[in-house]
Parts: structure tokens; C-alpha cells; sequence
């Protein structure tokens, strides 16, 4: 009888450490990446591999040319599936505005800009970016909200390609102005243009203190799993914290999800990406701070290059209900 008793206090007790500890399977998430899994998106898999997510089963998704984050967001939501993804804040207010979608940002990954202009030739104001802009699909609002009324005057719009690193035909003179990600193609560019440029920061050179890379989810998945989304934020930057700490280690699990990655070229970009993420409000707030004043600057910068048809709804675009806790 004594032994009955004890094989039932041992199966308990078992059952109960299989229900509860480190290694037991929660509830599954995706997260859709904005562009292929490489150092801006390192939170994620630094984060899944180290554990930072707990029972958390997230799935890390790349995204690419022509793959629209909200829309992959969108399709696993009405599959009934828990899924984040990461965009640009005003791609968030234009996809509510234009299109209903029940979006809500939850965090911010850059609390400024990383988008750079590279021009031929010297600029002392925005009245003096004239020609032809290539920048991505979607990334064409900061170019426009820079000059304000009128853009269409000054610049043309195009889209940005050609190796090496999507600068191509920039570097052969085809147009006057391309984009570049000061983790990115501003390090590639520094490296084979041996003509003389010039490289301005959105943030710093013209005062466009917005965000970036905004993890969003639905209204609905934030409404019914509000524990599920803060167990998300944590382990995201977690993650980040992680991988800013032991960049090489980190550029390393980068590999093991994009083999395509020059893990040199990885680690040399975590030095900017660390300067926009971790910035004296993430010091007090955490990282992932979520600043409305921040949202409002945006919208007004929109709105006076009269991109915003109406005055949006901005305080519904975001949510300050998940603070990460991480600094």
C-alpha cells in the first residue's frame, strides 16, 4: 500500500514538473521578420535559441522583396493563429486608415531612425535633394515627409536595386539619391565607392525623429492572449539584449537561419544598430519603449507633407500595455 501511495506521489509529482518546467511545450507564435533574418531581427532567433521565450514556441519567419509583413501578419491572425511581425510605424497607421485592419503596435525595436540618404552631392537642406530617389518598396514616406508639399516637384521616386546590396545602379550614377540602412548598405557603400559621396541621417541631418521597426499585432490577439504578448515582448528583447552583449555569439545563430550571411559584415553593423536601440529613454523605459511623443511627431511630419488624407486616429495605432522590463 505504502509503495501504491508512493508511485502516485512520484507520478504527480512528475506530471506536474513536465507541466510546468523550462522544457514544457507552450503555446505556439510566429514572428514575420521585415526583411531576411540577419542583425535587425537578431532579438528573435538569439532569443528562441537561448531560451528567453520560455514555453513560448515561437516560430521565426523571414520576409523579403514583396512580402508585406502585415499581410502575412494578417493571414495567420484570421487563421486563428497567435502571430507578431515587424514593420514601419507609418505602414502600420496607413494599413488602418486605407485598409481597417485591426493593427496595434506593442514595441519599438529602433527608437530613431536607421534610414540614411546617400546623394552625389552636398546638401545643406531638404530644398536641395532634386532628381531621381531610389529607396524599397514602403519606404518612400521619410523622403517625402523631408521636403513636404511639393515633393513630387523636386524628386521622382523609384525602386532601389542592383548588387551590391541593392545599390547597383546608385553606384553607377543612374540616380542622384539612394537609401541605406546605417547597419547596412551605409557599411557596404563605405567599403567599395571609391568616388566621393555623401551620406546624411534621417534622425541627426534632418531631424526626422521617428521609429522604426514597430512589433505589431492584432487588436484581437492583444485583447484575448495578453499574456502571451508580454511573454513575447520579454523574450524579444531579451534576446536583443543578449545579442548586442555577445555580438559574435549572436552572429553566429544569425548563420544557423540565414547561411547566406557575412558574419563579419553582421557583427560590424551591431555597432549602429545598438546606438538606436538602446538610447537613454530604453535606459529608464526598457527596451522596446513605446513613446507616444514619438507617434506624434510622426503623424504631424506626415500630415504636413499631406501624405495623411485625414488626421488618423494615432493613440489606436499603438499600446504602452507591454513594457519589456529589460534594460
Amino acid at each position: 500500500m505504502r509503495m501504491m501511495h508512493r508511485i502516485v506521489i512520484v507520478a504527480l509529482a512528475l506530471a506536474l514538473a513536465i507541466a510546468t518546467g523550462a522544457g514544457a511545450a507552450g503555446q505556439k507564435a510566429s514572428i514575420i521578420e521585415a526583411w531576411f533574418i540577419h542583425n535587425e531581427s537578431m532579438g528573435d532567433p538569439v532569443g528562441v535559441e537561448k531560451g528567453f521565450f520560455g514555453n513560448l514556441q515561437v516560430q521565426v519567419i523571414g520576409g523579403g522583396p514583396g512580402l508585406s509583413p502585415i499581410d502575412r501578419v494578417m493571414a495567420k491572425a484570421r487563421a486563428g493563429e497567435i502571430v507578431f511581425g515587424v514593420d514601419y510605424p507609418y505602414n502600420i497607421l496607413e494599413a488602418r486608415e486605407k485598409q481597417k485592419l485591426p493593427l496595434v503596435v506593442i514595441a519599438h525595436d529602433f527608437q530613431k531612425s536607421a534610414i540614411h540618404l546617400l546623394s552625389w552631392v552636398p546638401l545643406k537642406s531638404a530644398k536641395d535633394v532634386k532628381g531621381t530617389v531610389a529607396t524599397w518598396i514602403g519606404y518612400d514616406k521619410q523622403i517625402k515627409a523631408m521636403i513636404g508639399p511639393g515633393w513630387d516637384k523636386q524628386i521622382k521616386v523609384v525602386n532601389q536595386q542592383g548588387d551590391p546590396a541593392t545599390l547597383g545602379a546608385w553606384v553607377n550614377k543612374q540616380y542622384q539619391f539612394a537609401h541605406a540602412m546605417g547597419y547596412n548598405e551605409v557599411l557596404v557603400a563605405k567599403r567599395v565607392v571609391k568616388e566621393k559621396y555623401y551620406v546624411y541621417s534621417y534622425a541627426n541631418d534632418f531631424g526626422m525623429r521617428w521609429p522604426e521597426n514597430v512589433v505589431f499585432t492584432t487588436e484581437d490577439i492583444v485583447r484575448k492572449y495578453p499574456q502571451i504578448v508580454q511573454q513575447f515582448v520579454t523574450g524579444h528583447y531579451k534576446g536583443l539584449q543578449y545579442a548586442l552583449s555577445y555580438r559574435d555569439e549572436a552572429a553566429g545563430i544569425l548563420l544557423k537561419y540565414n547561411k547566406n550571411l557575412d558574419k563579419a559584415h553582421e557583427v560590424e553593423g551591431m555597432e549602429f544598430l545598438a546606438s538606436i536601440i538602446m538610447t537613454p529613454d530604453t535606459g529608464q523605459y526598457g527596451l522596446g519603449f513605446v513613446d507616444p511623443a514619438a507617434w506624434d511627431r510622426l503623424v504631424k511630419d506626415l500630415a504636413a507633407a499631406k501624405i495623411l488624407a485625414a488626421p488618423p486616429n494615432v493613440t489606436a495605432a499603438y499600446t504602452t500595455q507591454f513594457p519589456s522590463g529589460v534594460k
